[in-house]
């Protein structure tokens, strides 16, 4: 059995385990997604004649003479869309590289599915987002403006109430975004989200918004862009989608004058469009750590300062670049990690 069927064969165990783990918790209510888990859907692609692959330092020590991983053995998951994807193969490249052996199962459901597979016992580790963690799994209401301060208050808490360790975080930090297409902005001198907010109140008819079935209504999403900058975007001039065409129907102005994204991913670039800064920071942080259980964080004291190691040049310009190879010219998940892995000095 090759590593691909034994990944199908594992993920479908672990989704059975996850579909009666949601019915003995009593779930499928209103789901929860306080992640930008959309960089990875589908919409319309577009070529790229750029070399997309992120460039790095290569100064690195390998990995394979830095650490000795023989004999330790790592499950580890990741979520259903490209940037968890890339970084899933990331951490497992960057393990067998040490010398571990690794099962790694991707395509878990967001935005809990890889976690609650962990805390089930299933999976060892994977990699996880702050803002997940907050809003979602400690169910707090009111995000921590600082990135730092949140993540600490984060791995504090997770590792009181669920005995889950928090890995020094990667500086990118993939979070939502508004984007108009570029001749749009500049024709109405849009840069900001101030700015947009005083477009959206001077002329309400042009205010077409897509955005997907949760970011109207989620305290993280528009309602906190609305009191950050004091203005009411239209109900009538938000227009429901499927996250995987909001990219192209914004960059076409048909239906939508602007689009919800994410901020680190790769066709924002691709298809020139203009992310507006952020100047209120209304939207949450969300820095990306490997978490893993207390206790196999002790039987293996070596991993965090691994995945610190992997992880501390990947600024969102870096992880844009990741995207975009896989989401606009086609790339493997796994040939973009090597290839970064390769690139940072970390593996021959």
């Amino acid at each position: 059995m090759d590593r691909t069927q034994r990944r199908h064969g594992r993920l479908l165990a672990l989704l059975a385990l996850l579909a009666l783990l949601a019915t003995a918790c009593g779930g499928g209510g209103a789901q929860q997604a306080a992640e930008p888990e959309g960089a990875g859907e589908t919409g319309d692609i577009v070529s790229s004649p750029q070399a997309s692959g992120a460039t790095g330092g290569g100064d690195n020590e390998l990995l394979s003479e830095t650490y000795d991983l023989s004999g330790t053995n790592v499950r580890f998951g990741s979520k259903d869309y490209t940037e968890q994807l890339i970084l899933g193969e990331l951490a497992t490249a960057a393990l067998e590289a040490a010398g571990a052996s690794v099962d790694l199962t991707d395509q878990l459901p967001s935005p809990a599915g890889a976690r609650e597979a962990m805390l089930a016992g299933e999976l060892d580790a994977t990699w996880e987002y702050t803002g997940t963690a907050w809003i979602n799994y400690l169910k707090h209401e009111d995000p921590i403006a600082d990135p730092m301060e949140q993540f600490e208050a984060v791995k504090e808490e997770d590792l009181a109430e669920n005995n889950v360790f928090w890995s020094p975080p990667a500086p990118f930090d993939d979070t939502y975004g508004i984007t108009a297409r570029s001749e749009f902005a500049e024709e109405n001198n849009l840069e900001t989200l101030e700015d947009v907010a005083t477009f959206v109140e001077e002329n309400p008819g042009q205010a077409t918004f897509c955005l997907d079935s949760t970011f109207g209504s989620r305290d993280d999403g528009l309602p906190a862009v609305e009191e950050a900058y004091g203005f009411t975007w239209p109900d009538d001039k938000q227009i429901v989608s499927d996250f995987g065409v909001i990219y192209d129907s914004t960059d076409k102005g048909d239906p939508c004058n602007f689009g919800e994204v994410f901020t680190t991913d790769g066709r924002i670039e691709a298809l020139d469009l203009t992310l507006f800064e952020d100047t209120q920071n209304a939207f949450i942080s969300y820095l990306s750590s490997v978490t893993m259980t207390k206790s196999f964080e002790e039987a293996n004291p070596e991993l965090p300062e691994l995945f610190e190691a992997i992880g501390a040049d990947i600024t969102e310009e870096i992880m844009t670049r990741l995207n975009r190879s896989v989401d606009v010219d086609g790339e493997f998940p796994e040939d973009v990690a090597a290839q970064y892995l390769q690139e940072q000095g970390f593996i021959e």
